[in-house]
């Protein structure tokens, strides 16, 4: 009888039964909508232990979705496609219960609605073990080949033209052939040709790339006819360019490539870091593989102590797991998924390759979504993406993830909106939720994916979550550069050739109302990329609040480990109590805005300063008070700009643990008397900064500039031990994070 426990007296009657169905829906909804409570309370009362035979389909591992299978527990299909097939338009309105046994359910295909559904429906694991959707294929059959290596046939790539660029041994992403194995390798010069002229660089262009002679060694050891798939990737300030050659020669040291023109903030020169991945002779270090596309062997060179004998080993074929895709005013909705796992989706670099795109945010997702409303993720993984793991783009409203584990993502862990602007008039994707999950281990194959990017996206609510181990930034909100009263250029789409197109107009950034609160974001950066911030924003995003989250150790290649950025135009942003530690270029910068409010935050032992300022502005940029500023080295506040800038600041405690903290190139008393009249310089009290304990031993100097305490431990996830302990990072990767930046900052 679908949500309810048992049925209601007097249900014989039709407009009763008519009113009964539509309550149903309602109530669906509203569970839906009730956010992170309502998915908790949705998964205890939305039962299917009353509900009928005929609102029931059964899948198991070992089912068939062939002549003699029904769906019934007895006879039970294997996909999810077979199991909505011809049940999702019909006038029964009851929920439709999707049962799936644990196991592991091999996919062909990704498992898609697109039309409207006109009944409510749960797909759930039947035990506490997550039944696992993989969209790749198993490899098998190793044998010792030689100096080490190992090698299997896979037929389907001489068949069937199969190709990945991922490999996974014993769930563990193995390493595509590379130069150097770690590290980078440096650009020696470049130059351009133009052909078809553009605006501020070339619509199309080839370029021809020099490098040293000596780091080519390996390069020349390989057969000349097996450079098919060699690809480059070119490191910028934000982003990266990823191609393939037009042409290489390999004694000389250069390639050509063509494409867009190189943009002057993303330009490769002399020094431009790269490295060469997917080409045989680079296979020399344990852990890394190659595929000849052309016999149909994948290559391998094992880790110490691995078995290939008995190895489980696959390779990603789906780019996609789900697809839920309505139309516009007819969008796909009330859709539960609980307890399943994802595995395994394809990245192939496209054929034009990687053009530098910021938080990669052209780049697919594992799970799509377009004109879709309630649609929940609760209790679900996602694991070893070639790209994104999610995408709520077009439309998408009241969407939640919830107790979700995202991790080893080539991309990022999820984007909300669409990244240019629609003429339409349209509504863009707001109200959607990620709460209490966990998104970790994420970049691997486009270094400037982020772990949640709200584009052009409102009132959405980023909660409770663990988002550790990226290499950009942790949370990206806004996709509008400069203020709405000014003309910009944004990106606009693509043209029927796929080309982006760009337009200089006055825009009104959507991107407004949303909620980053109680976030725990963490070792992130890795120094390969550089202007960065663990929560960025961008634009004027009118009522946006960023809130209790815990950040500390972000790390940039350069310029811009930040803790809290708000670049290009943030305006009306609140950014207040926040505990803030251990950023390389500070706790919080603001390149240029107005009117924000940073406010009652803890920003603690910043390498290079604590705070900085870049561009002042006629109007007042941002308030500052309230704020405790703890250091033991760099600079308190960055340059000149705050003695001339319009900051609003007063009521800010200061302490230095080592040198006598400067203020702007003065001393505290000189900043005091011209600046801050009640600004304080005291020992905060602090139980163990240098622990990272930074509750009180006593609340005196907090009080002084009206401080108010806040309990940092509610951030990030919660719940049972277990699942907070997911959401640790492994002392390996703490120690792999230190390692590269002492690296880093010694050169």
């Amino acid at each position: 009888m679908g949500i309810f426990p048992a049925r209601l007296p007097f249900n014989k009657r039709p407009y009763l039964k008519i009113c009964i169905t539509i309550m149903k829906k309602i109530i669906f909804v509203l569970l839906l909508l009730t956010g992170f409570g309502g998915s908790r309370l949705y998964s205890n009362t939305l039962s299917d232990d009353h509900s009928s035979d005929k609102d029931k389909v059964y899948l198991s591992c070992t089912g068939s979705d062939g002549m003699g299978a029904d769906g019934s527990r007895s006879r039970p299909y294997y996909s999810l496609n077979k199991a909505v097939e011809g049940r999702l338009s019909v006038s029964d309105t009851d929920t439709l219960f999707i049962l799936v046994a644990p196991g592991n359910y091999l996919m062909d295909r990704p498992f898609v609605i697109d039309r409207p559904n006109n009944r409510p429906v749960v797909i759930r694991s039947t035990t506490a073990e997550k039944p696992c959707f993989m969209g790749a294929v198993r490899i098998g059959g190793w044998e010792r080949w030689r100096d080490g290596l190992y090698r299997a046939y896979v037929p389907q790539v001489k068949q069937y033209g199969f190709s990945f660029e991922q490999l996974y041994i014993n769930d563990r992403r193995a390493t595509l052939a590379r130069t150097p194995n770690h590290g980078f390798l440096e650009v020696e010069s470049s130059s351009e040709t133009p052909f078809v002229k553009g605006g501020r660089f070339a619509e199309y262009a080839s370029q021809r790339i020099c490098f040293k002679s000596a780091d080519w060694a390996s390069l020349r050891r390989n057969p000349r006819e097996d450079f098919s798939h060699l690809k480059f990737r070119f490191y910028h300030k934000w982003s990266i360019t990823q191609k393939q050659t037009e042409y290489l020669h390999p004694d000389s040291a250069y390639i050509y490539i063509k494409g867009e023109g190189m943009a002057p903030w993303n330009p490769i020169t002399r020094g431009s870091r790269y490295v060469m991945t997917d080409y045989m002779s680079a296979l020399d270090e344990p852990g890394e593989w190659y595929l000849d596309r052309t016999e149909g062997y994948v290559y391998y060179l094992p880790q110490e102590g691995e078995d290939l004998s008995t190895a489980v080993c696959y390779a990603p074929a789906l780019k996609r797991w789900v697809e839920f895709k309505g139309q516009p005013d007819a969008p796909v909705s009330n859709i539960r998924l609980e307890g399943l796992s994802f595995r395994y989706s394809s990245y192939l670099m496209p054929q034009a390759g990687e053009r530098p795109a910021q938080a990669a945010v052209e780049t697919d997702a594992a799970v799509s979504l377009d004109f879709a409303e309630n649609i929940c993720f609760y209790d679900c993984e996602m694991k070893h993406t070639g790209a994104y793991a999610i995408w709520m783009r077009r439309e998408c409203h009241n969407n939640v993830v919830d107790h979700c584990l995202l991790s080893d993502m080539g991309g990022g862990g999820i984007k909300i909106g669409e990244p240019y602007y629609r003429t339409d008039g349209r509504r863009v994707s707001h109200g959607n939720m990620v709460h209490n999950s966990i998104i970790t281990h994420a970049g691997i194959e486009l270094p400037s994916a982020v772990g949640v990017a709200i584009l052009l996206g409102a009132d959405n609510r980023i909660t409770h979550n663990e988002i550790s181990d990226l290499r950009y930034s942790g949370v990206s909100v806004g996709w509008v550069w400069g203020y709405n009263d000014s003309d910009k250029t944004q990106y606009w789409g693509k043209n029927k050739y796929g080309k982006p197109i760009y337009k200089s107009v006055p825009m009104t950034n959507p991107a407004v109302r949303n909620v980053i609160e109680y976030n725990h974001i963490h070792h992130i950066g890795w120094g390969e990329l550089s202007d960065m911030g663990a929560v960025y924003t961008l634009g004027e995003t009118q009522g946006t609040q960023i809130k209790h989250n815990v950040i500390h150790d972000v790390w940039s290649y350069d310029y811009g480990g930040w803790g809290l950025y708000t670049d290009e135009g943030s305006s009306d942003v609140e950014m207040s109590s926040n505990l803030v530690y251990r950023c390389k270029s500070g706790g919080f910068h603001q390149h240029y805005g107005r009117n924000n409010r940073i406010e009652n935050n803890i920003f603690a032992f910043g390498h290079y300063y604590q705070v900085q300022y870049t561009r002042p502005e006629a109007h007042l940029s941002f308030t500052f008070k309230h704020n405790i500023l703890l250091c033991d080295k760099g600079e308190v506040l960055a340059g000149k700009t705050w003695l001339n800038g319009k900051v609003d600041m007063d009521y800010n405690l200061y302490w230095g643990m080592g040198d006598d903290p400067a203020f702007a190139g003065k001393s505290f008393t000189q900043w005091k008397k011209e600046k801050e009249p009640h600004a304080v310089k005291a020992d905060p009290l602090f139980v163990d900064a240098r622990r990272d304990d930074f509750r009180f031993r006593s609340k005196s100097s907090a009080r002084k500039v009206g401080y108010k305490a806040w309990d940092y431990a509610a951030a990030g996830v919660y719940g049972s031990d277990e699942w907070k302990q997911k959401a640790v990072l492994p002392a390996g990767v703490i120690e792999d994070f230190n390692k590269a930046i002492a690296l880093r900052m010694n050169k």
